[in-house]
């Protein structure tokens, strides 16, 4: 396959300057800078030539009235760059000044309530309950079907009934003598968050009873498994807003937001988000985008507004695009860029080849950092991706889906409700067009937070031959009820080197295989999960994995879970095991002498000689 490279060159450059205090109707030279980010891409299509285009923003903040679009016809090699020490900020939001309390005439203009806050540079709380922690969801999940007429009718609606425990919900217990609906409160649109296993579900409430605990909603028929581990929390209702940092926006655009300590309504810098996307580069299939560069930016203040019907369940926030939207390109690249207080991913590639990220910063995200979908090629190096999963708790740190020779490499990915790194995405044998994806060097930590199930450090998902872990540091994932892994090798991951990862400090354990072919899992140090150290489910004789040459370290906790059938689908051999409380490890009820006899040819059980393990 040939490596295709784009290289910005400096020859024969012409540059247009544009500064907050400058003027569209200037020339855009040096001394006579033009104001805005459309007043630039306007004076950029208006030049001749094919030559690279600079386009240096000065510091300062740029409100953007509609996102930067760029298509095929903007044919040429551009630049958009700012300072490398005061990068210039391009906001999709707008400010709302000297209230606590105000109304937005934005909301009733454009007709659309916005669904995040930021305030002082932080994310302000939509009005929730509870304030911290979730609801469990007790009882079963009953669904019914429901005739509809008009638009909706055959979309096959159901009506999903929710019991958690009454005292969860006595804020509403004087509302309308007890029973809430949409109907009581006309300012309103509650929403409820589900936490279902590995998903989200986020909907409008149709009903709320607080004395007998049940909460209403609608819409397509939910997959049974999503009947499992549910916990949830009610949102977007103005007896919800007690605590500091929390905000609530009715229907009129009445804003009222309760402050955190030390902050004043006349010096708070808050911004309310506009767009969806701040960047859209748009090709078509066959007539791409190529040969874009963002350097030395930064993007904030995007939204996510929830459609009317609300979402069904999509792992890893699949659904989400990103505040810089990449869809039929080449050559695309983020460079030293910084994108935070997002509505949705910072970053999505869809069809695109040979673009990259890097030394950037990816922060306080609605969902997930970078997308990756059907691409070839895409580099991420060197970036810090944390505090994600904001909006839609399950977005990923990186999502690769169906794409090929990925690299995400010296990463720092850490504060997500989910997984770190997802490659594949092909359940079971089926055809894949992943492969030889290189996810290394990374440090990722800090996952799960309790709040979700059936996660990675670094997830894996169908026949990706040529895809290898390696020399990772993976730490403190810890899920809700189960599935708090650091390697976790998920239904049908075939062909996947896994090796010189450091993993340590996870719920279920440093390694896990539901199922798959031909995995290698070697020279590893996997230690101190808190369930067992390694757990494997294989359901078919092949020839599952190979588990060699790790050093697997406990501090009281089963070597092996107990899931483990012996049968001839993998292979264990030069192994160290070792408990560092002197407790003496059997694996899954064997003595080592047995275990050798079974599958685990070469084990020791041996003190591998760490200085201060713990």
């Amino acid at each position: 396959m040939t490596l295709v490279s784009f290289s910005i060159v400096a020859s024969a450059q012409q540059r247009i300057f544009v500064s907050p205090s400058g003027n569209d109707s200037f020339s855009g030279e040096a001394g006579q800078p033009l104001r805005s980010v459309e007043g630039a891409l306007q004076r950029a299509r208006s030049l001749p030539g094919s030559d690279t285009l600079f386009i240096h923003f000065a510091p300062g903040t740029y409100f953007l009235a509609c996102p930067i679009t760029l298509t095929p016809a903007d044919s040429r090699p551009m630049v958009f760059e700012g300072d490398p020490t005061d990068q210039p900020v391009f906001s999709g939001g707008y400010p709302i000044r000297g209230w606590w309390k105000t109304r937005v005439p934005e909301v009733a203009r454009f007709g659309q309530a916005f669904g995040q806050l930021f305030v002082n540079g932080r994310r302000a709380i939509l009005a929730r309950t509870p304030d911290k922690g979730l609801f469990d969801v007790i009882g079963s999940v009953n669904q019914t079907p429901v005739q509809t007429e008009g638009k909706d009718a055959g979309y096959g609606y159901y009506v999903q009934r929710y019991a958690t425990a009454p005292e969860n919900l006595s804020d509403l217990k004087d509302v309308n003598e007890g029973d809430w609906t949409a109907s009581n409160l006309k300012d309103s649109d509650m929403r409820i968050l589900l936490f279902q296993a590995w998903d989200n579900t986020y909907k409008y409430v149709d009903y709320v009873s607080p004395d007998s605990g049940y909460v209403f909603i609608h819409g397509t028929k939910l997959h049974e498994m999503y009947s499992r581990h549910n916990m949830f929390r009610l949102e977007n209702y103005r007896e919800a807003l007690n605590a500091p940092g929390e905000w609530f926006l009715d229907n009129t655009g009445l804003l009222t937001y309760i402050p955190r300590e030390g902050e004043d309504p006349l010096e708070a810098q808050v911004f309310a988000p506009g767009l969806k996307n701040i960047v859209i580069i748009k090709g078509e299939e066959g007539n791409l985008v190529s040969g874009k560069v963002f350097r030395n930016l930064s993007f904030r203040h995007t939204a996510y507004i929830l459609p009317s019907k609300g979402t069904m369940p999509y792992q890893a926030a699949s659904h989400l695009d990103g505040t810089v939207a990449v869809e039929y390109a080449e050559g695309i690249e983020l460079d030293n860029c910084e994108i935070m207080h997002t509505g949705n991913y910072a970053v999505s590639y869809d069809h695109a080849r040979d673009c990259k990220v890097r030394h950037s910063f990816f922060y306080d995200l609605g969902g997930g950092g970078l997308k990756i979908d059907n691409s070839q090629r895409v580099q991420v190096t060197n970036s810090i991706i944390r505090k994600g999963g904001q909006v839609f708790p399950a977005g990923t740190g990186v999502l690769i889906r169906e794409s090929s020779e990925t690299k995400v490499l010296h990463n720092d990915i850490c504060d997500l409700r989910y997984t770190g790194v997802s490659v594949g995405w092909v359940w079971g044998y089926g055809t894949s067009l992943s492969f030889a994806n290189e996810i290394g060097w990374n440090h990722i930590h800090h996952l799960g937070w309790g709040e979700l199930d059936d996660m990675g450090g670094v997830y894996t998902l169908g026949i990706q031959p040529g895809t290898v872990v390696h020399d990772n540091v993976i730490h403190d994932i810890y899920s809700h009820a189960y599935g708090g892994w650091g390697l976790y090798t998920d239904e049908g991951s075939s062909q996947i080197v896994m090796e010189n990862n450091l993993v340590y400090s996870c719920k279920n354990g440093g390694f896990h295989q539901h199922y798959g072919e031909g995995n290698i899992i070697r020279n590893n140090i996997l230690a101190f999960s808190n369930s067992e150290q390694i757990l494997w489910q294989p359901r078919e004789d092949n020839r599952s994995f190979v588990f060699e040459s790790n050093i697997v370290l406990s501090a009281g906790s089963p070597m092996i879970g107990t899931q483990v059938p012996w049968r001839e689908g993998f292979v264990l051999s030069n192994n160290c095991f070792w408990d560092v409380t002197g407790v003496v490890p059997t694996f899954n009820g064997l003595t080592l002498e047995e275990f050798r006899k079974v599958r685990g040819r070469g084990t020791l059980v041996r003190d591998p000689l760490f200085k201060d393990p713990l």
